[in-house]
């Protein structure tokens, strides 16, 4: 009786090693990662149906800051008044963040990257990738960005003071063209 209940015991702690070993550590998978990013191409794509200005929408990093240090919970995210499903880790965290922002030496009306960063490297390093999304005449180019180093990840960077007037002018712009009500008298 007492063999078979300290079989029992060390059969239980193996499958509780096992399965925590399945659980791992919580990353997501690069499949999810990249159906993560998809998920968000609709959202920033419909920039280009503004009657404003043909321009891409960016948002900042959801679902938090830092999520690969304090992962989230959240199921989905809200971003232009879309909400945008995530995929998360093996123990349903989400561990990256994600982003979309202009891309270097371009105009937010011709290119956009969507990146996801987060503990991507070999040895736990962050680092990010993503797609990057450039309009030409008739149609939306999509383009894979390669892994970079957190160096290169949008994280690192913040707009310098030319670039946050510039976009502080487009979103007054975008607000004041949302409020206006069509004329009743020039129909």
């Amino acid at each position: 009786m007492r063999s078979s209940r300290l079989i029992g015991g060390v059969l239980w702690l193996g499958l509780l090693i096992s399965c925590r070993k399945q659980l791992g550590d919580g990353t997501t998978s690069q499949r999810d990662v990249d159906a993560n990013l998809d998920g968000f191409i609709d959202v920033v794509k419909s920039g280009l149906a503004l009657p404003v200005n043909a321009r891409f929408l960016t948002f900042g990093p959801v679902p938090g800051p830092r999520p690969w240090d304090n992962p989230t919970a959240a199921a989905t995210v809200s971003i232009q008044g879309r909400n945008v499903p995530l995929r998360p880790g093996r123990d349903g965290l989400v561990h990256e963040r994600y982003e979309a922002r202009p891309c270097p030496l371009k105009t937010i009306f011709e290119c956009v990257e969507i990146m996801a960063t987060g503990r991507f490297g070999k040895d736990g390093e962050i680092m990010c990738f993503g797609l990057q999304l450039q309009k030409h005449p008739n149609q939306v180019v999509r383009q894979d960005i390669a892994f970079r180093s957190a160096d290169f990840c949008p994280f690192q960077m913040s707009a310098g003071p030319a670039q946050q007037i510039i976009r502080g002018l487009e979103k007054a712009q975008m607000e004041h063209f949302q409020r206006q009500e069509p004329d009743k008298y020039l129909e």
